[in-house]
Order: C-alpha cells, then sequence, then structure tokens
C-alpha cells in the first residue's frame, strides 16, 4: 500500500443542529436490511465512571481528536461479524453505522444471525488503538440487547486472553512467561476482580477501562515473547526457518545494494552466516523491464537474501496497462506482465543467483481500491478480477518454477467500507469458495495499523487466518507506520497524529518493529513475515540503525534464545 487512501465518501456528517436532534437519536447512514425491531443499544461511561455521550464515544472510536483535518468523520469503524470467523454478517454491501443517540449507539442487528461488534477503540492510554469485538460470550447477539461496552468489551477479551495463555502454556513449546508477564497478569487479576465486583453500570463502565488496559499490556507481552520462542523451537527442530522480511519498491534506485546491506544486517542474526532468515520483497514497478532488476536480485543473493518478487502491488493490479497512464489490467495483461517476470527469474542455469525464491501473486487482494475503477473511480464489486487474477497466476508460478506462490490479504474487519471487501470475507468468498486458496502456499495479511488498528485483536486475527487456511504457512505480509504518505488515524505505541513529523514517527518504528515482528511468529503455522514496507526509504541514517537493531533483536532472539 504505497498510497494514502482516503476513506470512503458516502457517510454524510450527522450536521445535527441542536441537543434535541441528538435525543430522538440520527441515522447516519442509508438502512440495511434487516429484521425489524433486532437492536444492539450501546452504552458507554468514562474512566471517571460518567456517562458519554452516544457522539462523544463514536468521536473517539474516530479517533477524532488526532483527525480533524483528516476526514475522521466519515471513517468506517463498526461491523457486525461472525464471532469466530471475523466475517462481515452485515446484510448486503453497506457498511455498518451507528444511530448516534443522546446516551447511546444503536446498530441495528442481521436477521437470524448470531453477530458481533466489531468496533476500533482506544483500549489503553499507552498502547493506543485496538479492534475490540463484543461477543457475548462469544455466543453473538441475535435480540434486542443492550450493553456496557467497556464493561463487556473486558468480559470477552479477558475470555480471549485467559484461552490464549492456556493454548501456548499446553503447547509444544510451552510458553516460558517473564516477570513482566507475571505482573501484568497480577494487574489485571487484581482489576478485573474490582470489575466484576461493581454493583453498578457506572462503576462497572469506569472499572472496564483498566481492564482493557491491563488486557492490552498483558497480550502484547505473551505475544511478542512467545513468538520468538516458537519460530526457535520450530527452527531447531526442522519445522521450518522464521521470514525477516524487508520490502524494497525502488530497487532500481543507485543506493539500492547499500540499502540491502542494511536488510540483510537487520534480518540475519549477528555473526551467523546466511541461515536463511533474511527475505527482501523486490516490487516491480509498472513501466520497468525485468532486467532492470537483475542487479537487485542478485545483490539480495549475494548478500545471503532471499527474495520473494511482487510483480504488482495493489495499486496497480487494477491499473497495469498503458504504462504512461494506467488506466485497466485485465487478467490477460496481468497474467502477460507476471509470467514475464516470473521467465526471466526462473530456471536460470545461466545465473542461478537470478532465481528468485518466492513470487507473490496478489498484494492486498481484497483492498476495495482494487475494485474501483482508476478513470470514473467508480466501485464494483469484483470488477478488479482479483480471484481470477491470483488463480493464473498461481497455476504459472507452480507449473514454470519450483517457488512458493504467496498471497496477501489486506487487513480491514472494523473499517472496512464495504463488507464484501472485509478481510475474511473477500476470502471466504473469492480463495476457499472457489478452490483459489488451495493453489497458494501461503496467505498473508497486510496490516497498517494507523489505517486499520490490531492491538488485543491481533491473536483473534490470526487465530481465524489459520482457520480458514489450515493448511497453508501465514503470517504477516507487508506493514509500516506513520509514513508521509498513509493514512494515520490511529496510533499505537507512541502517541502520533496528522500532525506528527517525520522524526517522530522514525522513533516510533523501533518498538512496533519488536512487537510484529516477535508476534507475527506465534502461530504453528506462521513463518512471521512482515516485509516492512518502505524499509528502504526508511534504513539509512541514525532512525535507520534504530529500525535495522530492533529488527535484529528478534532475529537474535530466535537464533541464540
Amino acid at each position: 500500500m504505497k498510497l494514502l487512501r482516503l476513506p470512503d465518501l458516502r457517510q454524510p456528517a450527522l450536521g445535527l443542529a441542536s441537543a434535541a436532534a441528538l435525543v430522538v437519536g440520527v441515522v447516519t447512514t442509508a438502512p440495511s436490511v434487516h429484521a425489524a425491531g433486532a437492536t444492539l443499544a450501546v452504552v458507554f461511561y468514562d474512566a471517571t465512571g460518567s456517562a458519554m455521550t452516544g457522539q462523544a464515544a463514536y468521536d473517539l472510536m474516530r479517533n477524532k481528536a488526532d483527525n480533524l483535518t483528516n476526514q475522521y468523520a466519515q471513517k468506517i469503524v463498526t461491523a457486525f461479524v461472525n464471532p469466530a470467523t471475523l466475517e462481515d454478517v452485515n446484510p448486503g454491501n453497506t457498511p455498518l453505522m451507528p444511530t448516534v443517540n443522546a446516551d447511546s449507539l444503536s446498530f441495528p442487528l442481521p436477521a437470524g444471525t448470531p453477530a458481533g461488534l466489531a468496533v476500533t477503540w482506544a483500549t489503553s492510554g499507552s498502547r493506543g488503538y485496538s479492534q475490540v469485538v463484543l461477543d457475548n460470550g462469544g455466543a453473538g447477539y441475535v435480540a434486542d440487547t443492550t450493553v456496557n461496552f467497556t464493561y463487556q468489551a473486558a468480559l470477552d477479551l479477558k475470555r480471549r486472553f485467559d484461552a490464549a495463555v492456556t493454548t501456548r502454556t499446553t503447547a509444544i513449546p510451552a510458553y516460558i512467561p517473564s516477570a513482566a508477564f507475571t505482573n501484568a497478569q497480577n494487574q489485571l487479576a487484581a482489576d478485573y476482580a474490582t470489575m466484576t465486583g461493581a454493583t453498578t453500570d457506572a462503576a462497572r463502565g469506569r472499572a472496564g477501562w483498566p481492564v482493557l488496559a491491563d488486557l492490552h499490556a498483558a497480550y502484547d507481552i505473551l505475544l511478542t515473547e512467545y513468538g520468538p520462542q516458537l519460530a526457535k523451537y520450530k527452527d531447531e527442530h526442522n519445522q521450518g526457518s522464521p521470514w525477516f522480511g524487508t520490502t524494497f519498491d525502488a530497487a532500481t534506485n543507485a543506493d539500492t545494494s547499500a540499502r540491502l546491506g542494511d536488510a540483510a544486517n537487520a534480518t540475519q542474526p549477528t555473526g551467523v552466516v546466511n541461515p536463511g532468515y533474511g527475505w527482501v520483497r523486490i516490487v516491480f514497478d509498472v513501466g520497468t523491464q525485468p532486467s532492470d532488476y537483475d542487479n537487485a536480485v542478485i545483490s539480495a543473493h549475494n548478500q545471503g537474501l532471499q527474495v520473494m518478487g511482487m510483480p504488482f502491488d495493489s495499486t496497480t493490479a487494477r491499473a497495469c496497462l498503458p504504462e504512461t497512464q494506467p488506466t485497466h489490467c485485465t487478467p490477460a495483461e496481468y497474467q502477460a506482465r507476471f509470467a514475464g517476470i516470473v521467465d526471466h527469474f526462473s530456471n536460470r542455469a545461466d545465473n542461478p543467483k537470478l532465481n528468485i525464491d518466492a513470487w507473490e501473486v496478489g498484494n492486498e487482494i481484497n483492498g476495495e481500491w482494487i475494485d474501483t475503477d482508476p478513470v470514473t473511480h467508480a466501485y464494483v464489486y469484483g470488477s478488479g478480477q482479483m480471484a481470477v487474477k491470483i488463480a493464473n497466476a498461481a497455476d504459472y508460478v507452480h507449473t514454470h518454477t519450483a517457488a512458493p506462490a504467496v498471497g496477501t490479504l489486506y487487513w480491514q474487519v472494523a473499517t472496512s467500507n464495504y463488507p464484501l471487501n472485509s478481510t475474511f470475507t473477500w476470502a471466504r468468498n473469492n480463495l476457499t469458495a472457489g478452490g483459489v486458496g488451495a493453489k497458494l502456499d501461503a496467505v498473508l495479511l497486510s496490516t497498517y495499523i494507523e489505517d486499520a488498528p490490531m492491538g488485543t485483536g491481533l491473536d483473534q486475527a490470526m487465530n481465524a487466518l489459520v482457520a480458514l487456511f489450515p493448511t497453508k504457512q501465514i503470517g504477516l505480509g507487508e506493514f509500516d507506520y506513520f509514513y508521509t504518505n498513509t493514512s494515520r488515524y490511529f496510533w499505537a505505541l507512541t502517541h502520533l497524529n496528522t500532525s506528527s513529523t517525520q522524526a517522530q514517527a522514525q522513533a516510533a518504528r523501533p518498538t512496533l518493529a519488536t512487537q510484529y515482528y516477535s508476534e507475527a511468529l506465534g502461530y504453528q503455522t506462521s513463518v512471521g513475515g512482515m516485509f516492512w514496507w518502505y524499509f528502504q526509504e526508511e534504513s539509512p541514517g541514525t532512525a535507520g540503525s534504530d529500525l535495522q537493531a530492533a529488527v535484529k533483536a528478534v532475529a537474535n532472539k530466535v537464533y541464540f534464545g
């Protein structure tokens, strides 16, 4: 995802003329088809126990305070999902938006389908935003219900956290917790006891805030610690080496070899020659020739890196021709360009260092922008024809090379402008239902947490990915944070906003690199991945050295323990 993707512009501003308008509630979108009368009403209390207005809660979901100049009012932040699979269950293809009431937000429940409410929420004052799912103890909501948001969110997240701890402490290898995790768990237990002992809605709502913050901290520690522990065990027991990936989106630049040296330094353990950890994804820009990248591929291999080729990123999957001003990319055009690049970098007995090690057959394949006409800007679901494109590309990889075929989904559930493009809904309808997924060797998630928060929702998302693709390798396939042209809606670990400088973003990235490179490893079928998108641009200088050091520390932890 190179470019800033503005949100869908279909959501009108509330335009409330008076407080009286709030009392009766204002519908902020055209109604979807729902069963008459079935409504989920959500009430909110702030950290002092004072009741919040529906408007104040909705503003917090959309991070209004940090986004006054960033079209916050048009950001989609809620969805009804299947509690087990995270597939969107909202009828039709219209995003879920609440009725804003004086003292609540209300949502029309889908008919006959148990639904969890996925929302973006500031789960921690120090760790930022998460996707939170209220799922009624896993059963979902089907009838008229009123819930206390922070209280119910804490109950549901605590249930998932306890299951995550049990899974990892009984797994092979068993999780070895640090003192930091034990302390976090003890704090959580104390605050949870206070919350469950509260006797009024206001007290429960107030007590839910510290529990959510405790859960965010404890979850982060659990996943950050267990990922390298599991990856080390798998590596030592011949169950696969981890992938520590970076991305080069300008690999014809003069500094490419030097920056590949940065990538090799960051992704390989200290003093270890070519353990197979380091990967670089090379993006082939429209308008270039395959041979333009020969030097980059050879240099990467010379520096001990493995290469994943990316003939199309998601912005060119819909518009690849004509090269001077792309306006279209049919399946035939996509395949012709893809095959030409694969042919150039495969079966090269004359120079084996030109042989690429893996192919990304489709990038951010569920992205709604791929279903948007590049000329008229009209959206039509499926018009990007990505299922056909990746099926043909994967077949070509398998019949012409020995390299794996990788598909990357874009993480968007609560923030999806169109339910049918929501991550797991699109994947079910276009990959598993049609057999296309069987052609892929790995399915990864592109994760821009500033656009679609992850936070405490990461474990739930990764488990859903594993469940949908139980025989495939999984992982994170793309990541970056607050670059100059990314969306900047939400923050994580370091509180940035739309006015934050690149110096501030550079200072924030190493901590995120430590967390997400580690967490991505914590699943039995995960390769890790990450493939930090702007690594080529961000790796030089002091700030770049800090980013490299953060990634390298995770690689060292896997290799040395």
